[in-house]
């Protein structure tokens, strides 16, 4: 990337990424990203870290879209890094000018937990110009607008193909501006990452512990009758054993209002346990 801005060369697939300023009265900035790194998933904080290139090009030397250029969803402001690749925007073959920072921080992105451990997250960065809104400066794809290292590497998942999407989001607001009206629209690019927990590697670590503590406790039931103290031991331990198993599988989730999947498989797990526990205090009573 550093190379590819010395020769003064976009990183983007030409020139002719985009028609510059075919509408009136709306300037008009190619971008696209390169993913150097991902580090890791907090996900009881719904963040992660990542490494990326922004690259942007331009008509017209009167606009410096790289000054107002904002990340919209950091996690901690003051550790995200901003390093300009260049110190002034480098004037490309087809008069236009480029111009690349290299971000390194957490990002917060809404991670959607309901299918736990199972699911597609998606490691969201949205970038927006602070400054203009959508009928002055717009953002526009460049022909190759996204990539990412294929030597990046998740612990504990797999990364899909990554994508990025320019929207127009309206806010309701004029945020006091006097000056400003309100419903103000502005430009907005979202990188995503998707990311997956591997299915069979998931299932062993996770389900198979379950499995394994709900079969010891049907044992219960090739227990003679007349050992209750046994049989009951059986039954609790197999309970306890869920607690701790849920409490340890459960700690590195947020505190939510709602059943993730694996709180419903414990739940059932619970049930079970529980059943056959009443069962054996209901049969020695009859005995």
């Amino acid at each position: 990337m550093a190379d590819a801005v010395a020769a003064g060369l976009p990183s983007g697939s030409g020139p002719g990424a985009a028609d510059i300023g075919k509408e009136p009265g709306v300037r008009e900035v190619v971008i696209g990203a390169y993913i150097e790194n991902i580090q890791g998933i907090d996900l009881a904080t719904n963040s992660f870290m990542a490494d990326l290139y922004v690259w942007m090009r331009w008509q017209g030397a009167d606009l410096a879209p790289y000054e107002s250029l904002e990340v919209m969803n950091p996690y901690e402001t003051w550790a995200l890094d901003a390093k300009p690749l260049t110190e002034e925007p480098v004037p490309q073959p087809d008069g236009s000018l480029y111009y690349a920072i290299r971000y390194q921080g957490a990002f917060n992105t809404a991670l959607k937990l309901e299918q736990f451990p199972f699911g597609e997250q998606d490691l969201n960065i949205q970038l927006e110009d602070q400054r203009s809104e959508a009928g002055q400066l717009a953002y526009v794809l460049d022909n190759n607008p996204i990539a990412i290292d294929p030597q990046v590497t998740v612990p504990g998942y797999v990364i899909g193909e990554p994508s990025i999407t320019v929207s127009d989001i309206q806010y309701s607001s004029n945020f006091g501006d006097l000056t400003s009206r309100e419903n103000n629209v502005y430009s907005r690019v979202t990188i995503s990452v998707p990311v997956t927990h591997p299915f069979l590697a998931t299932s062993i670590k996770v389900l198979l512990p379950i499995l394994l503590v709900v079969a010891t406790a049907s044992l219960i039931f090739h227990v003679p009758p007349g050992l209750i103290e046994a049989r009951i031991g059986l039954g609790i331990t197999a309970l306890l054993t869920l607690v701790a198993m849920q409490w340890s599988a459960m700690a590195d989730l947020p505190d939510g209002g709602y059943l993730v999947m694996l709180d419903v498989l414990y739940i059932i797990s619970f049930l079970f346990v529980l059943t056959t526990l009443i069962q054996t205090l209901a049969t020695s009573w009859r005995a």
